[in-house]
């Protein structure tokens, strides 16, 4: 089983830190370098985490942009070399994200890697997005999760992505009953455009979402993860982690500190 699905379902409400990796082979940006640099900058970040107690991490190839609606082989290549070595240095649940929302791809990677879990932004029904129109990813991931020996990587779905718009939806509350009860999702990621947008997703992923966990995917950080952590089962962090401000550039140390300090005293109060 999924050791952050089984997480989700308990009192630690788990912090998941983003690694973010510079472009991979065959996309948008690449310019031929080697994998190298891309590895050395994933196992630092890693190592970084995994010293200042994060409960995981997901490896995403948001140096890729812009991308695609499919992920092309030497992607798929090189995420499962990365994902591979992050695996086997931080000894803790490792996930992954396309952002081209290629399920089939995804499972690639975990059929021949230690991926937890995957998270897809657009698991049902249909969003515009910068990179197009965009279907959901259900079947193709159920298929490729059970021909492919990838029954241990949970499936965290994304209900009304908040880099989308959705198409023709028939509101939040069934797309999220159809991402659980009938496309088979795991676990729910709700992430609105403001924080109050956010807490109104999770009430109602609470009410449609058939008891699935629910993960914040974004905007989280130290000054409103104490109520993340008591509305929702987990986060997602990136750029409260980053000098940046934003989810580009690397972590920086002094805001990984303050905002894992700020999650002890959490759950301390919550306990």
């Amino acid at each position: 089983m999924s050791m952050l699905l089984e997480q989700s379902r308990g009192p630690r409400k788990p912090i998941v830190g983003m690694i973010q990796l510079g472009p991979l082979a065959a996309s948008s940006r690449h310019r031929g370098e080697g994998i190298g640099p891309v590895l050395d900058a994933a196992l630092e970040d890693t190592a970084l985490l995994a010293r200042h107690g994060l409960d995981a991490v997901m490896v995403q190839n948001l140096g890729d942009l812009p991308v695609g609606l499919s992920v092309m082989p030497p992607q798929v290549a090189w995420m499962t070399r990365v994902v591979t070595e992050v695996a086997r240095a931080m000894r803790l649940p490792v996930g992954l994200n396309f952002l081209e929302n290629d399920a089939e791809a995804m499972f690639a990677v975990a059929s021949a890697a230690p991926v937890d879990f995957v998270r897809i932004k657009i698991f049902v029904g249909a969003m515009v997005t910068p990179a197009g129109l965009e279907g959901g990813q259900a079947f193709a991931a159920q298929r490729a999760r059970n021909a492919w020996g990838a029954e241990r990587t949970a499936i965290f779905a994304d209900v009304h992505d908040r880099t989308g718009v959705p198409l023709a939806s028939a509101g939040l509350a069934e797309d999220i009953h159809h991402a659980v009860a009938l496309g088979g999702a795991d676990g729910l990621v709700l992430t609105g455009r403001s924080w109050a947008e956010t807490l109104r997703f999770i009430g109602v992923g609470r009410a449609a979402g058939h008891g699935a966990p629910i993960l914040i995917g974004g905007s989280v950080d130290d000054e409103n993860v104490g109520e993340a952590m008591r509305v929702a089962d987990g986060a997602m962090v990136s750029s409260s982690l980053k000098a940046s401000s934003t989810a580009f550039g690397r972590l920086d140390l002094a805001r990984v500190e303050r905002f894992m300090a700020r999650v002890r005293q959490e759950r301390t109060a919550i306990a």
